[in-house]
């Protein structure tokens, strides 16, 4: 006869909650790793810039920012910003940032806050959610399909100057 084994310690339920002041430095460093893992070398990886971001959306408000929390540690963030379309005048939503800790979170954390991110945008009544992310993010581009998003545009980039296909 084996002793009994204890069970493993449930983690805490996800918390979301509004962008505050006291979230700037965490948030600011997901926002750099989000650069890294779309940009690489081009990535903009500076806090400051980030830090002086993200004060500015507390200060000013009006976009729907929020922080997904596990036992009082930030561990995820949505950023999704009202638009208007300027010949429809259809308000939709920019879906400006995204980021999920996966080893803090779980693995359902992105799921979760991707559903925050639905279910707001179809209380505001937007027509539809216009996301972006590099070529290289598949983890972004896997939540987005999973989600239903459709891809719809493609950007290429010839750097000038360096070695191009001969056209002639």
């Amino acid at each position: 006869m084996t002793a009994p084994t204890q069970a493993e310690p449930k983690p805490s339920e996800l918390v979301l909650r509004d962008l505050e002041l006291r979230d700037i430095e965490q948030v600011a460093e997901f926002e750099a790793a989000i650069a890294r893992r779309s940009f690489a070398d081009e990535a903009v990886t500076d806090l400051a810039h980030y830090r002086k971001k993200l004060g500015k959306l507390v200060k000013y408000g009006g976009d729907w920012t929020k922080v997904a929390e596990r036992d009082g540690v930030i561990v995820g963030w949505a950023w999704v910003a009202p638009r208007q379309n300027f010949i429809t005048g259809d308000d939709y939503a920019d879906f400006r940032s995204f980021y999920v800790d996966g080893q803090r979170a779980g693995s359902a954390a992105s799921v979760m806050l991707l559903r925050a991110v639905l279910a707001h945008a179809t209380a505001a009544g937007y027509t539809r959610i216009v996301g972006r992310t590099a070529t290289s993010n598949e983890a972004m581009r896997a939540l987005y399909r999973l989600a239903g998003f459709e891809e719809k545009h493609v950007v290429y980039e010839l750097e000038i100057g360096g070695v191009g296909r001969d056209l002639g």
